[in-house]
This record gives C-alpha cells, structure tokens and sequence, in this order.
C-alpha cells in the first residue's frame, strides 16, 4: 500500500517535472522568436576587425593558417601551440559579443577571451576553414559541427568558453531579456540541430 501511494507521487512529481520543462521550452521559444522579430533593444555595434581599413590581412596568418589545412589533410594533429599562430588576436570592442571570427582569411579572436578556452575558440574558427575548403562536405549545419569538432578536441575550452560567454552576454545585454532570449537563440545555432 505504502509502496503504490510512493510510486504515484513518484510518477505524478515526473510528469509535473516533464510539463514544467515543456512550458519552460515553449517560453524559451515563444521568447527567442520575438526577441528575433523585434531585434535587440539596441542596435548591433559594429564588428571592426572585418574591415580591412582596421585589420588589414597579414599574410603571415593566412599563410600558416593554409599550412594547418594542409596538415589536416594529411590526417596530423593540429597543436595547441599551432591553433595560437595561426590566429590574430583583437581588441574585444571591436567585436563586441564575439569570441572569434573567421574574416579576410584570418582567423580573428578576442583577447579577453580566457586561456582555456583559446585553444577550443581557434579550432571552432579553424573547423569553419576546413568547411570553405571543402573538406567537411557531409557537415549541413556548419556552427553545429565547427562547435562539436572543437568542443571533441578541447572540452574544458568548451565548457569554458560556454560559461565565458554567458558571463559576457549578460555584462553586456541592455535588458534581463535580451540576456534570456539572445541565450536561448545563439545555444540553439551553436549546439542543437
């Protein structure tokens, strides 16, 4: 008796649990497709760092970036020591809400992004070249794979750079709800399918 009235709480609190996860879901969703349609409360600023006028191309990068995809080709491991040449680093207000950016064949990475998480935002960038050279063709979401291909190699740079950003999306949203719904957005460009 007293084990049938444990397992019906037991089963009623999960079924409570599974509706209140759907309705967080739903207002997760409802939320990111206005916050979409709206667009933020304050208009995007610019990113610097793709403009030439700012960053200008510095064949070096280019060059050892076309070495590392070269590499990959023969099927050698790209060090972490590789990943940091290979890439530029900027000023994070000139690419305010980004940690790294491929532009002009350069992969260009914001220098307050923290240690750990380097190497894992340079191999995203880097996996984004790997796509634009052909060599991911069965890849159809290229964030999706970019995140999943860097996080395989470096899960502690994943988990950095997701606690990272969340950090920095808040510091720098004009609104509670630009934070939630911005969130929700960009988790579900990078992570799901």
């Amino acid at each position: 008796m007293v084990m049938n009235r444990l397992l019906k709480i037991s089963c009623l609190s999960l079924v409570v649990l599974i509706l209140l996860f759907l309705a967080l879901i739903i207002f997760l969703e409802l939320g990111s497709q206005w916050y979409i349609r709206t667009g933020p409360s304050t208009p995007a600023p610019a990113i610097l760092v793709c403009h030439l006028d700012y960053y200008p191309v510095q064949e070096q990068k280019v060059s050892f970036l076309e070495d590392l995809v070269q590499k990959h080709i023969r099927g050698e491991r790209i060090q972490p020591g590789e990943l940091e040449a290979a890439a530029v680093l900027a000023a994070p207000e000139d690419m305010p809400g980004l940690n790294g950016i491929l532009c002009n064949g350069m992969i260009i990475i914001s220098s307050q992004v923290p240690d750990p998480a380097l190497s894992y935002v340079i191999r995203h960038e880097l996996e984004h070249v790997f796509q634009m050279e052909g060599l991911r063709p069965d890849c159809q979401d290229w964030e999706l794979c970019a995140t999943w291909a860097a996080a395989l190699e470096y899960p502690q740079g994943f988990l950095t750079t997701v606690i990272y950003s969340l950090g920095e999306s808040y510091r720098i949203s004009p609104s509670f709800w630009d934070f939630l719904f911005g969130s929700w957005y960009i988790f579900k460009v990078y992570l799901l399918p």
